[in-house]
């Protein structure tokens, strides 16, 4: 097995997570969430001032259908802790209809995050804590001395190298 990049927020990690492997597939979830994250810095850096805004959202722990095929006994434990098709929805919805204004919100999330942990806010709460609907929230980036600005635009570069394309912005 090959060696992994260990710094997400270098160019070389991004190139290499971004390539399909069946080896790795499972462990590629956890990079995908964070590059949904940079990719809405990226865009709101790059084409902001041309009145696009995009924000990144968070459904939460949902019991939806894709655990169809898991054990019946775990999936009615979901459906005691995990939030119905509908909550799970509340994000995406208020991302797509909300007008923020000239907030910079960049993140929502469905939990009440009551307790602040080390400087970020408390991680089993942003996976499966109080419902409360959406709220807008920082997102946890890497610690790359530009709160992530610099790990997007590695982000942003390995993209347009493996899609064969560039786009115009800043």
């Amino acid at each position: 097995m090959e060696a992994t990049p260990h710094q997400p927020h270098s160019y070389e990690y991004w190139k290499y997570v971004a390539q399909y492997n069946a080896e790795r597939s499972q462990s590629s979830y956890t990079p995908s969430k964070l590059a949904a994250l940079l990719f809405t810095l990226e865009l709101n850096r790059r084409y902001g001032d041309r009145g696009l805004r995009s924000i990144a959202v968070n459904p939460g722990a949902v019991n939806s259908d894709i655990w169809r095929n898991t054990n019946r006994w775990l999936v009615k434990l979901f459906g005691l802790v995990y939030l119905t098709s509908a909550q799970g929805c509340s994000t995406s919805v208020a991302a797509a209809t909300q007008d923020f204004g000239s907030n910079d919100v960049e993140y929502l999330q469905p939990y009440y995050l009551p307790t602040k942990w080390m400087g970020a806010a408390f991680p089993a709460f942003e996976m499966l804590g109080p419902y409360v609907g959406w709220r807008i929230t920082k997102p946890r980036l890497p610690d790359d001395g530009t709160n992530g600005l610099n790990t997007a635009k590695h982000l942003w570069k390995a993209s347009e190298e493996l899609a064969g394309c560039e786009f115009d912005g800043k």
